[in-house]
């Protein structure tokens, strides 16, 4: 008989998922459907792009890469390669209005918040109708942070991105989701706008960058390589519980030339792949030789 105890392993990616869940459940005291999906299309300029879809309820957020839906795609995206080939010179994000030490405090705690080790820079810190936003990146993943909410001070979802220092063309979309008004659940979410948002990586040749939705549309934030685009809903509006109509990105030039665009579809004759011959955007299965070069994002 053996009473040696089995070697002790880490969670898997999917368990975190499930206490972070069960965390958010507690402390926001309520729950909505939460659903998924890797989405890739191809557009002009070879703007193809990774989606992560989510609805949401106020307060509460979900780690995307971990609860994403199955597919060839997904299933391939959440091994990111350990050792990326070197990459043009990276810029330092400047980040107007906040001081170095609140800068550090920020990258800090959205990136406690998505239970992950390691560290996220932030390239962009929103404060519009809707309230207050932060996005940053890991070399593997996006963190997308609700900041100073009436619950958590941070409050954020990490996504894949395989790997953040290249881009499928000119115009990577990475977060696209929608989260409803605070309207009807707990008192301290009441008033709390919903609204409809498109994140995501670009090149410098983007000069702006329209996000159009249920007729609507809104042209993004750019900084620092990347780009915020928000649609505010008012305070009893409720998410749609699908992905059917996610509407449309496109970014142009500084002469108002349409350099690429992503429409919803999925495409899985497209990648994209590193000057080493790694796919980081697309489907991972097909032969990388037949892909597309990866553009390199600076940031």
């Amino acid at each position: 008989m053996n009473d040696a105890l089995p070697p002790t392993r880490d969670l898997p990616p999917h368990r975190h998922g499930q206490i972070r869940a069960r965390l958010e459940q507690e402390v926001a005291g309520r729950r909505r459907p939460v659903r998924f999906a890797p989405l890739i299309t191809a557009g002009v300029a070879a703007a193809a792009v990774v989606v992560l879809v989510a609805v949401l309820a106020p307060g509460q957020r979900r780690d995307a890469a971990d609860t994403a839906s199955s597919g060839t795609a997904q299933s391939a995206a959440t091994e990111p390669s350990s050792a990326p080939p070197a990459t043009p010179s990276r810029r330092t994000p400047v980040i107007p209005g906040l001081s170095p030490e609140r800068v550090a405090e920020v990258e800090r705690g959205c990136q406690e918040s998505t239970l992950r080790p390691g560290k996220a820079t932030l390239h962009q810190y929103v404060t519009d109708e809707v309230g207050t936003f932060a996005l940053l990146y890991t070399a593997s993943e996006l963190v997308s942070c609700t900041v100073d909410g009436p619950v958590m001070a941070y409050n954020a979802a990490g996504g894949v991105v395989w790997d953040s220092g290249w881009l499928p063309g000119v115009l990577a979309l990475d977060e696209l989701g929608s989260a409803s008004g605070g309207d009807g659940g707990k008192a301290e979410h009441a008033g709390i706008p919903g609204h409809d948002m498109a994140v995501g990586r670009v090149t410098g040749d983007v000069a702006k960058v329209v996000y159009e939705h249920g007729g609507r549309s809104v042209e993004a934030r750019i900084a620092n390589g990347t780009f915020v685009a928000r649609l505010a809903h008012p305070s009893d509006w409720q998410a749609p519980e699908g992905w059917d109509a996610l509407g449309v990105v496109r970014a142009y030039d500084a002469d108002g030339a349409l350099l690429g665009e992503w429409r919803q579809a999925w495409d899985a004759t497209k990648c994209w792949v590193r000057p080493d011959g790694v796919i980081v955007a697309g489907a991972r299965d097909l032969d990388p030789a037949r892909c597309h070069p990866a553009v390199a994002w600076q940031w």
